[in-house]
């Protein structure tokens, strides 16, 4: 950079180069004209590579976000945020406006700390104090086990239950919607009991026909009918004895095989179909269903005194939107394994998150962790609003509090982002969506920007 001697002029470069916290000037519009060396080591980008280009550009490049930059050219008036960098660091952003003499906006200078090592610093602080304190908070610890997280008051409640019935061979009834997790509570009882070197084996009641419920459950002696084995075959609880057979869907068990499951449970015996002579069984039994067994009782579709053999400690598992606490440490968590899993680094936009929570995740943990893993196999390295379907889209926008007119300008960038990434044609684009070409290029450039056809 060629200088004329000017102590001054040089003084203050000095100043401007050796400081420790970032400076980014902008023009009015948002082009950066100035940065100064920390930007290196902020976004391991050199000052030349910022230099000439837009602040929206910046962002949607994803070395930072969000741009305080233009939040202050939208309102004229000085801003702090926190902001977080491609290179996964963290900054308290104070930016301000510079007005010329007769008021209009002249340019935006931003000053950004990097706070990373003093969030790491306490990150380190709070874990060595846990450690401190583990001796005195072992039995209230919250546990986090495959999926499952324990940050709401309802979840560490469970957990603290599950802790306790894992010691004891008690029957326990799980409760709760469709993808709950009440499969991973039954693995982590399993794992915590002395049971867990023994079988643990899961049928689910609903997915076999009712023919054949009682021989995969309670086996059958060799001979007992046309088709099955000449030496018969050993069922899934006689397999699961000294384990844990967890019976899914047991609102679905027909009544004969609710008879015979009552026997188990009293008796602690099976009597395989055709067999003579009883077996001794050592067998824990977890059951777990999304209907209303009490009301299948009161209907006669479910037999009473199984109810309440199988309901001797009951836990209900809540809704995920019920414990929206623990969403973002769910969507955390599925999106460290998936990017572990597919050697991918994909993050994703604070509004994105902000969708994620204000979702009803009526498929509830499954869904949340299906759609965390479709994200990551199909999404970019930072993934946007742009980048969700359209039913989680139309319910985050309605939640915003937009206006009409802003609604329905959302929806149109989003048809045309979506189409124009397929497409990668203005052309193709206006063929899908109806519109002209002109229109389509038209507005692809207006919320894409430059045109490049395939």
């Amino acid at each position: 950079m060629n200088r004329s001697h000017d102590p001054v002029r040089d003084e203050l470069f000095d100043i401007f180069e050796s400081s420790f916290d970032e400076i980014l000037v902008t023009d009015a519009s948002g082009i950066v004209i100035r940065v100064n060396a920390t930007c290196r080591k902020n976004y391991e980008r050199t000052a030349g590579d910022l230099v000439g280009k837009h602040v929206k550009d910046l962002e949607k490049m994803g070395i930072f976000y969000p741009s305080a930059t233009l939040k202050v050219i939208e309102s004229l008036q000085p801003i702090e945020l926190f902001q977080t960098a491609g290179t996964g660091r963290y900054f308290h952003v104070r930016t301000r406006p510079v007005f010329h003499p007769d008021g209009s906006l002249k340019s935006v200078i931003s000053y950004s700390r990097d706070l990373t090592e003093l969030m790491q610093l306490r990150n380190k602080i709070e874990e060595m104090e846990d450690e401190l304190a583990t001796y005195k908070k072992e039995l209230k610890e919250p546990l986090e086990f495959d999926g499952l997280i324990s940050k709401s008051e309802q979840m560490e409640k469970i957990m603290l239950l599950v802790r306790k019935i894992a010691k004891v061979n008690s029957t326990v009834l799980l409760l709760g919607e469709t993808g709950v997790g009440k499969s991973k509570i039954v693995r982590l009882i399993h794992q915590l009991s002395d049971r867990r070197d023994q079988p643990l084996n899961e049928i689910n009641c609903a997915a076999l026909p009712e023919q054949l419920i009682e021989s995969e459950l309670f086996g059958y002696e060799g001979g007992t009918f046309t088709g099955a084995f000449r030496e018969g075959k050993k069922g899934l609880i006689e397999l699961s004895n000294h384990g844990t057979l967890f019976l899914d869907e047991v609102g679905e068990l027909p009544l004969a095989a609710q008879g015979k499951l009552l026997h188990v449970l009293q008796e602690k015996q099976i009597r395989p179909v055709g067999g003579r002579q009883p077996i001794s069984l050592d067998i824990r039994i977890i059951a777990a269903t999304n209907k209303d067994l009490k009301n299948m009782v009161g209907r006669g579709s479910f037999r009473r005194d199984l109810y309440y053999r199988l309901n001797v400690v009951p836990i209900h598992i809540p809704p995920l939107r019920e414990r929206k606490e623990d969403i973002a440490p769910l969507t955390y968590h599925f999106l460290d394994y998936f990017n572990h899993l597919y050697g991918s680094n994909v993050r994703f936009s604070p509004k994105v998150l902000q969708a994620f929570l204000s979702f009803e995740w009526k498929g509830n943990i499954r869904e949340l962790e299906n759609m965390v893993e479709r994200l990551v196999v199909t999404g970019d390295e930072v993934v946007t609003l742009n980048d969700l379907p359209p039913d989680m889209f139309e319910q985050e926008i309605t939640e915003a509090g937009m206006t009409l007119p802003e609604v329905i300008e959302e929806v149109e960038r989003k048809m045309i982002v979506q189409a124009y990434n397929k497409d990668k044609s203005t052309y193709k684009v206006a063929k899908s969506l109806g519109i002209s070409q002109s229109s389509a290029a038209r507005k692809v450039r207006k919320y894409i920007g430059e045109i490049k056809e395939s």
